[in-house]
Formats: C-alpha cells, sequence, structure tokens
C-alpha cells in the first residue's frame, strides 16, 4: 500500500517533515507550480485498489481561463476513471489576496460546492472542506463565505498571501492524518 500525494503547488511545496505519517507505508509526492485539476490528473501515477490518493488542485484553474464546467469535468476523471483504494481531496482554500477580491472569491466558493457534490456521489472519497480553514475566527460568523466575511489568516501563510506556511501544513497534515485514521491507517500523532 502506498500514499501518493499529487496537486499543484501546495502539494509541491509540502514540506517533507510534515508529510502524513504513515510508517511503514511508501509516500509518493508529485507537485507542479500552476497545474490545472486536469494536468494534475493526467500526473496521477499507477495506483491499485489498495493505495490512497491526497489530491490539491483546481485554485489554477481560473487563472489559466477554465470554465467551471472544465473544471468540473477534470473531477469527474480524476473520481470516476482512476483506481484508487481511496481518495482524499483537499478543497480551494481563501488565501489572503482574496480577501478584499470579491469576484474571485465567488469562483472559489463555486469551485468548492462543484467539488464537494462531485466528490459526494464517488464511494471511497473523502472531501475536505478548506475554503474557511485557515480563516480563524472569521470562518464561523454570519456570511462568512457567501457573504465575504471570512478574511484568510496571514498567520497560516507566507509573505506572498498565496502559500500555506508551515503553520498551514501542520493543519493539513493534522486533517489528512484524521482521514487515515477513519480508514485504520497507521498514523502517529507526531507534528
Amino acid at each position: 500500500m502506498k500514499l501518493s500525494m499529487v496537486g499543484d503547488s501546495d502539494i509541491a511545496r509540502w514540506p517533507s517533515s510534515l508529510y502524513p505519517n504513515l510508517h511503514p507505508l511508501t509516500i509518493h509526492v508529485d507537485g507542479q507550480s500552476g497545474a490545472t485539476l486536469e494536468q494534475v490528473v493526467m500526473k496521477i501515477p499507477s495506483c491499485n485498489e489498495n493505495d490512497i490518493l491526497v489530491v490539491c488542485a483546481g485554485e489554477n484553474d481560473d487563472g489559466q481561463g477554465l470554465s467551471l464546467d472544465d473544471s468540473l469535468e477534470a473531477m469527474d476523471k480524476l473520481i470516476f476513471t482512476k483506481t484508487f483504494g481511496h481518495l482524499i481531496f483537499l478543497g480551494p482554500k481563501f488565501e489572503p489576496w482574496l480577501n478584499d477580491d470579491g469576484s474571485s472569491r465567488k469562483k472559489y466558493v463555486k469551485l468548492d460546492e462543484g467539488f464537494r457534490r462531485r466528490c459526494e456521489k464517488a464511494e471511497n472519497v473523502t472531501y475536505i472542506e478548506c475554503l474557511t480553514m485557515f480563516c480563524g475566527d472569521t470562518a464561523n460568523v454570519p456570511g462568512a463565505v457567501l457573504g465575504g466575511k471570512a478574511k484568510a489568516s496571514r498567520e497560516y501563510f507566507d509573505n506572498d498571501e498565496l502559500h500555506l506556511n508551515e503553520q498551514g501544513y501542520k493543519v493539513w497534515k493534522r486533517r489528512v492524518e484524521y482521514e487515515l485514521s477513519k480508514l485504520s491507517i497507521c498514523t502517529s500523532g507526531n507534528d
């Protein structure tokens, strides 16, 4: 059994010291900065029915001129045509650069909703809602998502206001390990 982490720059920049603990399982990592979900799907390694995929992609799709339908079609290819034992998909997240960009935030919300709905229809797929995961106290205020009140906290992001920092990856590590523990995958609780 192996764990493959595949995706865009969020996977490429994930510090190896913060990979999910899966001893003694093998971890394969392949991240590409700027990758669209379609590009990520094409890079997924051969898996068998016992392997676990962790995928993070889709945030670059709009910037590459792709429509929501294009992104959802790529998601369908991922969840309905690829072989895996279980897929854990990390959904799009609000980032500090989006805090005052209402138009882009709406696109992220639609992308999140579409991906979540697709994943709910599939077997052996876990969708991790990340949209407000890094928004601190503003994540739970009325109107957080649709009213634009959820603001990404800079404490989880690098200075570029786009990529997670070590604190952000610690949050993801814990969440992925939690999902793996529900699958009876051996993990250790180290940060």
